[in-house]
């Protein structure tokens, strides 16, 4: 293969890489966002419900804690997103040496 056509290639596969990374990143953001408006949804429907304010604290604790192991969640699942592009991107990357390695013992007996 010339170095047009790998070129080519590897851009073609880098870029694939890349919009599937963003596709995935958009569903999550889309899917947190749906998370986060049902949480506040809960939470604004038990707001009226409080009577005292060792309730109100318990609720905000409830809010906070949800909360957290949500943003954990999503902070997770992007670097696993991150991650996986990066061994992909990596493997294209080392192909593209190890295919040159494997060209220049025939380009030198030729």
């Amino acid at each position: 293969m010339n170095p047009i056509e790998k070129g080519t290639k590897v851009g073609r596969d880098l870029f694939e890489i890349n919009t599937e990374s963003l596709r995935k990143i958009a569903e999550l953001s889309a899917e947190n966002f749906k998370r986060y408006m049902e949480l506040n949804q809960d939470y604004l429907q038990k707001l009226p419900e409080v009577r005292e304010f060792s309730a109100f604290i318990e609720l905000q604790r409830d809010y906070g804690q949800n909360l957290w192991e949500g943003v954990q969640d999503d902070m997770k699942a992007r670097g696993e997103i991150v991650r996986e592009a990066v061994e992909h991107s990596g493997s294209v990357l080392r192909g593209i040496f190890s295919s040159d390695d494997a060209d220049a013992p025939a380009e030198a007996a030729a």
